[in-house]
């Protein structure tokens, strides 16, 4: 828009009657009056916010919308005056559900999944990234889960104090929130923190609580409150410019901590008759857990109500869901599972989206397939925003299925938990494990209670080959299915190779395990990461042979084999733990490979040799070459000579005695 105005000569004007001057100046202050409206008219209309509640372990049946005992009233109004997402997929853990809206992506992808943990590479683009690039304010309020606290020097010398009983534990600074794209952060960046003024572990670590990179140990109050009082504060800040703002809530994931107020408004009589995923929680623990839940609810309120206040309730779109299914304390059903698992129960996610300008309103379900990661491209294209340039996603943009009420764009959502991967496609859900599968026809039972794999071969085979090709793009490294065939190679055992030799006495049955430790790891392991080794044994070995395992354990408790049954099958299709021999009887040494998708993301510290009672005897196990391969080929060496080895402690004992690790010359195996 040109405009040009030729303003008169206000100071010639001086000698104009007083009614020819204030007729002037009112013809200008007019024009300008236009011309702004002209300009306002030329830039569009307002683009809307988007607010976004991520509450943290709560499950499908945890709102009183889904029958859940506990009355969560201003969520129910959400659910009854937006649109209910009733095929909304997350994770069945925090770290990865984050991820995948943070960043459009596949968690394993990005580094952090099956299990919580990983720290968010720069490199990726987040939706807060997006946003910021589009003109909106941008802002986190809660609980991080997608890397560590920053190493500033206030943070690094509470870090130190807290753990100067262990002088060897050694600050692992991440990047922090503001890093990817937010301008504002209230945040905590572990996982289940203390709820009031010591945001710690289990009273373990540093308090963990930020003003952007500002570390904030002293802050008192309850972890929900302080988020909900920061978002609004950020929200009234902003009402007058586009925003973003991500309210990642803490509740309701243990610790089970409730304010009196709170627990004063739950019938502790009602509260213990309410049904809970484990079973085992205590009726204490029942009022806590429902208590929590109506703290939750009335901040949502609050959240709504300053919405309201602004005026900018009609053009916000304000979407509600969880990380993950219920904790222990609550409730996934009527759906099976809960969190830790990847049925529907742990994975499918109470989701509503309101945004009354846009048309989602009226209480309507839409039942398309989506979730977390579909959420950055749905909501940029919501805000008719430009996508930024990215990593290539796996997000789709269902706007347009959402808001004509059509069939979702995304096929599939594929998950992978220790001895297990799953695919959810609109219809079906289906579970590999290591020795059988699960077959669901979801539509017909989201209780996933009927297992039709045997009649229906075709679709087995159908979602076997959708896995694969997912498993094949994320490069993930099963634990429970055998590694494909480009890693397959021959043993190369060559120079010194560890020999490790134990007595199995006759009082060690099947059941006793004794395991010792050879090898450490300070890196860290994902789930597209694969162990491998050579391996032999001497003559005599056991039916039961010793076997390699990564191990859990540290000096105050025995070590232990970190792999259990189906999680550690290697190319052969062999499950560790049952010491398979050399699959070629001619052959002396083997190599194996191994994924390592169970335990991932996370240190993989300590390696080992589980030997099993049950033959008594002494007998030797030989290793070479154990390394960590990784998605790009490279490979970290574990052990590889005399200077890798670093023995366990040991204590002969009634089971096993007489140990031995030394390193010998390959020509000595055997002999």
């Amino acid at each position: 828009m040109s405009v040009f105005f030729q303003s008169p000569n206000l100071c010639a004007g001086q000698h104009m009657p007083l009614k020819t001057r204030l007729f002037s100046i009112v013809s200008v202050l007019l024009f300008l009056s236009v011309l702004v409206t002209n300009v306002q008219a030329d830039a569009g209309p307002v683009r809307p916010n988007v607010v976004y509640i991520l509450a943290d372990d709560v499950g499908w049946g945890d709102l009183s919308v889904h029958g859940g005992g506990v009355p969560t009233p201003n969520i129910d109004r959400l659910f009854s005056r937006g649109v209910e997402l009733t095929q909304f997929m997350g994770w069945c853990v925090c770290s990865p559900t984050r991820a995948m809206l943070l960043t459009g992506r596949h968690p394993i992808r990005v580094g952090t999944a099956p299990e919580v943990g990983g720290e968010l590479e720069l490199e990726e683009t987040t939706i807060a990234e997006g946003f910021k690039a589009n003109g909106y304010r941008t802002g986190v309020f809660g609980k991080w889960h997608n890397g560590d606290d920053p190493d500033t020097p206030e943070f690094s010398a509470a870090f130190y104090e807290a753990f100067k009983s262990m002088p060897n534990k050694k600050l692992q600074g991440g990047h922090g929130a503001n890093a990817h794209g937010f301008d504002e952060a209230w945040v905590y960046y572990g996982g289940g923190a203390d709820y009031f003024n010591r945001r710690t572990v289990q009273g373990r670590g540093p308090v963990s609580w930020w003003h952007n990179r500002e570390f904030r140990e002293r802050d008192e109050g309850y972890t929900d409150d302080l988020v909900t009082q920061y978002a609004i504060d950020f929200i009234r800040e902003n009402k007058d410019r586009p925003f973003f703002c991500y309210v990642p809530f803490h509740i309701a994931h243990a610790p089970l901590q409730a304010k009196d107020n709170d627990l004063a408004a739950i019938d502790r009589e009602q509260a213990a008759k309410l049904p809970t995923a484990s079973g085992k929680t205590p009726d204490e623990g029942k009022h806590v857990h429902a208590a929590m839940l109506h703290s939750m609810d009335s901040n949502v309120a609050s959240i709504m109500a300053e919405l309201q206040k602004l005026g900018l309730s009609e053009n916000t779109i304000f979407l509600f869901t969880s990380d993950n299914g219920a904790m222990e304390a609550g409730s996934s059903l009527p759906l099976r599972g809960h969190k830790h698992t990847i049925y529907d129960g742990g994975v499918r996610l109470p989701t509503a989206i309101h945004w009354p300008k846009g048309g989602l309103v009226g209480g309507k379900k839409w039942d398309g397939l989506c979730g977390a990661l579909d959420m950055f491209p749905t909501l940029i294209a919501m805000t008719d925003s430009k996508m930024p340039e990215t990593r290539p996603l796996d997000g789709k943009n269902v706007w347009p299925a959402l808001r004509d009420n059509q069939p979702s764009p995304v096929d599939s959502y594929y998950f992978v938990w220790h001895d297990e991967d799953a695919i959810r496609t609109q219809n079906w859900k289906f579970h590999r494990f290591f020795n059988r599968y699960e077959l669901y026809d979801i539509t017909a039972d989201e209780t996933e209670s009927t297992n039709v794999a045997e009649s229906h071969p075709d679709v087995v085979q159908s979602l076997v080959a959708k896995m694969d090709a997912w498993a094949d793009s994320l490069g993930a490294a099963l634990s429970h299915q055998p590694a494909p065939r480009k890693y397959h190679a021959p043993a190369t055992p060559d120079g010194e190779v560890l020999a490790v030799t134990v007595t199995i006495t006759e009082r060690a049955k099947p059941k006793d395990r004794l395991a010792i430790s050879i090898a450490n790891w300070n890196g860290t392991q994902y789930a597209t990461d694969w162990i491998e080794y050579d391996i032999a044994f001497s003559p005599n070995a056991p039916r039961q042979h010793p076997y390699f395992s990564t191990l859990e354990g540290n000096n105050s408790k025995p070590f232990g084999p970190l792999w259990k049954t189906g999680t550690a099958i290697d190319q052969f299709g062999r499950d560790q733990i049952t010491g398979p021999g050399i699959a070629d009887r001619k052959s002396v040494w083997e190599h194996r490979i191994i994924g390592l998708s169970s335990t991932a993301p996370g240190p993989l510290g300590k390696h080992g040799i589980v030997f099993t009672g049950g033959t008594p005897g002494t007998f030797t196990i030989y290793l070479d070459n154990l390394r960590i391969r990784h998605l790009d080929g490279n490979t970290t060496p574990l052990w590889t000579n005399g200077k890798d080895t670093r023995a366990g402690k040991f204590t002969a004992n009634d089971l096993f005695t007489d140990l031995q690790i030394r390193t010998i010359n390959l020509n000595e195996v055997r002999k």
